[in-house]
């Protein structure tokens, strides 16, 4: 914000000496004026039109001068949450037309050179300023220039000015400061994608359906699968966060999240296969002829469908999907342990029919589901012809 005294000096003589100039060209205008009256000769100063043209100019100057210094040393006094960037550009854009427009001759003039040094040198910092008046500058970047320019930015004091901005060596690393302002506009866009997939999986809840006359005791086929469709949208957003050099802030939350995602998307592929297997063997060992043959197997059920029970009212208690799956470790145990009992029964189920089917070949033309519906309704052999 230095300026040349010689010029403001300059400028100040200019002033005073308007004053007299126009105390003189109104007794010149006066006294020619009075001969005009009584007819005499108007007496000519040419050197007096001389010195109005050069003062003219000088004004030009001189004014532009005044308002370039006001205007520039103005900005140092204005609160950084109100600096108005393209609005100092505007400005100083205008100041430069107005420099480019003044008669040549005026150029080699100190003053000239003054004003458009004082506009060049704060147009050098306005790019960066603007850059790091961006609302993505979080206190982590403002730490870490001041760690490279060794000056304190004091950004959350009420009276913090463009001037305590302007104090510091910002030309000095230029390239380095741009950097981390442009980190920091690629960090707010990585934390907006990451709070989006928060966000929707925050108030993504399970549907449920109901099964015979038992209450609502599955997931809804349709409405999970577009759940899990969804989760491979949000878990791409997530991949490409992960690979985006940029992250560094967020990474062990992004990690975070590609894990409960991840993890999800397994339970719900185990929960479907326990269910399809869960509702095909329900129909077999709750009730009728094939349960009283295979007693034990029965019995196995008869503890698989508690737990499945247990699982559909932890469901409903905690119907957010995320939460419900990886919240705790219920299910995590509990669904691997119950696969491989209804596997246990399936594959004891498909023994029983296999003998069935020894003693009446015709039945290896008929499939597991139909020959089951077969040996349900049927308490004798009779009705088997």
């Amino acid at each position: 914000a230095v300026v040349s005294t010689q010029s403001t000096g300059a400028s100040e003589r200019v002033s005073i000496f308007q004053v007299k100039f126009d105390d003189m060209w109104q007794k010149y205008e006066t006294y020619s004026g009075g001969e005009e009256l009584f007819g005499l000769t108007v007496t000519e100063y040419p050197e007096l039109h001389k010195i109005k043209r050069e003062l003219n100019l000088l004004q030009k100057l001189y004014g532009l001068y005044n308002d370039v210094i006001n205007t520039v040393n103005g900005y140092y006094d204005i609160l950084w949450v109100e600096v108005d960037i393209e609005q100092i550009m505007n400005e100083l854009n205008d100041f430069q037309n107005k420099c480019r427009k003044l008669p040549k001759g005026l150029k080699d003039w100190e003053a000239f050179l003054d004003l458009k040094k004082k506009i060049d040198d704060f147009n050098e910092s306005c790019p960066l300023l603007e850059m790091m008046a961006n609302k993505a500058m979080e206190k982590r970047h403002w730490q870490r220039i001041e760690d490279l320019t060794k000056y304190k930015f004091d950004i959350e004091s009420e009276t913090f000015q463009l001037r305590d901005i302007m104090k510091a060596p910002l030309l000095t690393y230029k390239e380095d400061i741009e950097d981390i302002c442009v980190a920091a506009v690629k960090e707010r866009d990585i934390e907006g994608k990451l709070k989006q997939v928060m966000v929707e999986w925050s108030t993504q809840d399970f549907s449920f359906g109901t099964f015979k006359n038992r209450g609502e005791m599955l997931l809804k086929g349709n409405e999970t699968a577009e759940i899990v469709s969804l989760m491979e949208d949000s878990l791409m957003i997530l991949g490409s966060l992960l690979s985006n050099r940029y992250n560094a802030p967020f990474k062990a939350n992004i990690q975070k999240w590609v894990a409960n995602l991840t993890g999800t998307t397994e339970i719900i592929e185990q929960w479907m296969l326990v269910q399809n297997l869960w509702i095909y063997l329900e129909a077999v060992f709750v009730g009728g002829d094939i349960a009283k043959q295979l007693p034990q197997e029965a019995k196995r059920f008869q503890n698989i469908d508690k737990s499945w029970a247990k699982i559909m009212a932890y469901a409903h208690e905690n119907p957010n999907v995320v939460q419900c799956c990886v919240g705790d470790e219920m299910l995590a145990q509990l669904l691997p342990h119950l696969l491989e009992q209804l596997e246990i029964c399936q594959k004891s189920l498909t023994g029983y029919l296999e003998k069935k089917r020894l003693l009446f070949p015709r039945f290896f033309f008929v499939s597991d589901p139909a020959l089951l519906e077969i040996l349900g309704q049927a308490s004798d052999s009779h009705t088997l012809r």
